[in-house]
């Protein structure tokens, strides 16, 4: 979704498949089933996928914070059971942007622009937005409509997408230039069949949000919020023909008249203050000036100017410790635990700022004593084991980290984390095995083929370390010839 340029990616991907070369066949569709496999098939979309997310980590477009994008994945995994997988899990990230966006991309990948979150106001305002972005992936409109046009154009998508990781990440004027280019011919189709997608994504996502428990009414308040942010002379700059989306005044008409919906189901309770924490921890994250964000955090809070105290309070103490006051910000800290001793956002923090502040030794005492409290969260081990990696114990770090290797097996900083960890305590099986599931989840396959292979030239691997390497060698050369990659058939050394 999106009020204004540039557009959204899934735009960007149907602008490709519209500007490729004519082929001289046409499509030809089944019978039956679904018309978007006789052109795009799994493999493909997960290639298109990774390359995507590969450009844009490329880019640094991508807000790699563990909490944050936990709590992205607390509420879009709590809708995703309602919505067809299509055969992959869902991954959400958080896009280092100011604009109101977010974009579904093939293989499942589910981005929210930091402007965004930013300006929501209620977690079910959000969950409106990711649950639309489900309900693009679900109804598989990006694959369907790349066949609905023409079979895409794989080498010419990683010309395209390099434009549209440098729009993404906000690189001026190249990236539009490269995009405007690739979407000269077509556009009238173009726009058509994604407002149809609009649309549905709309109906179905509202489905989605009542099955999860969260109120529907957030889909329709911030379409509200959104023809505000359009009104005026910005809006009228982006005549009605080129909008790749419907007007956000007929949305939320449109979202309004789709109430009453099925009765919402009585969902487990949720931490609610964890979207006003979100919100903050977003906005420190994100701001380039530190400093002027720190005295208008102060002016707040000596004015008693806010909604939430908590969250203004924890934004102020993230922001001192980005701007080196670790007192300050220990003080802040402990002033919201003395009301909150088990929140874990606040326990991490207070371990954070002890660790910058040389304390070592009082620093693991924190994330140990949080550690028994909450011995399987993945925040926490992320926080706790990339401190050890870097500052002392990289083998306690790796036995912190190893079980979400399971759990989590599509973040590539969890394994990027894990492999430096690994090269530090000396395993350097483990090394080059992560490292390669690193770069396999980077769309980089030919690097990771590159880090098993010269993990097998190591000497003193034991037999299963030796079985898992190969295996993953395998699996991963016979992508690569399937790809038309350069790799040799053999997965010996």
């Amino acid at each position: 979704m999106s009020y204004r340029l540039p557009p959204l990616m899934l735009s960007l991907i149907l602008s490709l498949a519209l500007s490729a070369p004519a082929t001289a066949q046409s499509i030809l569709l089944p019978d039956i089933g679904d018309p978007s496999s006789v052109y795009f098939g799994a493999n493909d979309e997960q290639k298109l996928g990774l390359e995507i997310m590969r450009k844009l980590r490329d880019r640094g477009a991508v807000l790699d914070d563990a909490q944050l994008t936990q709590y992205l994945n607390s509420i879009g995994q709590s809708i995703v059971i309602y919505a067809n997988q299509n055969g992959a899990p869902y991954t959400f990230f958080m896009v280092r942007d100011s604009s109101i966006n977010a974009f579904a991309l093939p293989h499942n990948f589910i981005g929210i622009n930091a402007g965004l979150l930013l300006a929501t106001q209620r977690e079910d305002e959000l969950a409106g937005v990711i649950a639309h972005e489900i309900a693009h992936v679900s109804q598989r409109h990006i694959v369907r409509a790349i066949a609905d046009m023409q079979r895409l154009n794989l080498p010419m998508a990683a010309a395209m997408l390099a434009g549209a990781a440098l729009a993404a990440s906000g690189s001026g004027q190249a990236g539009q230039a490269a995009i405007v280019g690739s979407m000269a011919a077509g556009a009238q189709h173009q726009i058509s069949f994604t407002r149809a997608n609009e649309q549905e994504a709309d109906r179905i996502g509202m489905q989605f949000l009542a099955k999860a428990g969260f109120d529907p009414k957030g889909m329709t308040d911030f379409f509200g919020k959104l023809e505000r942010l359009s009104s005026g002379e910005a809006r009228n700059r982006i005549p009605e023909m080129l909008l790749t989306h419907p007007r956000p005044e007929n949305r939320a008409a449109d979202t309004q008249d789709r109430i009453p919906l099925p009765p919402m189901r009585q969902a487990a309770p949720r931490d609610r203050q964890a979207y006003a924490l979100a919100k903050a921890r977003t906005q420190v994250l994100v701001t380039e000036d530190t400093h002027t964000l720190i005295r208008e955090l102060e002016t707040r809070l000596t004015r008693g100017d806010f909604t939430d105290e908590m969250a203004e309070r924890y934004a102020y103490a993230l922001a001192l410790r980005r701007a080196g006051r670790y007192d300050d910000a220990q003080q802040q800290v402990a002033r919201l635990l003395r009301n909150n001793p088990d929140r874990l956002a606040f326990r991490i923090e207070a371990a954070e700022i002890t660790l910058a502040k040389g304390d070592r030794a009082q620093a693991w005492r924190l994330f140990e004593k949080t550690s028994r409290l909450y011995p399987d969260d993945f925040t926490l081990a992320m926080h706790y084991g990339s401190a050890l990696t870097t500052q002392g114990d990289p083998k306690r770090a790796m036995q912190l980290l190893q079980p979400h290797l399971r759990r989590h097996p599509n973040d590539p900083q969890l394994y990027a984390t894990y492999a430096q960890a690994a090269q530090r305590a000396g395993d350097r099986a483990a090394t080059y095995a992560t490292m390669a599931e690193y770069y396999y989840l980077n769309g980089e396959l030919l690097a990771a083929v590159d880090q098993l292979e010269a993990g097998l030239r190591n000497p003193g691997l034991s037999p299963n370390q030796e079985a898992q390497l190969r295996a993953r060698l395998k699996l991963f050369k016979a992508e690569a010839l399937a790809q038309d990659l350069p790799v040799s058939k053999s997965t010996t050394p």
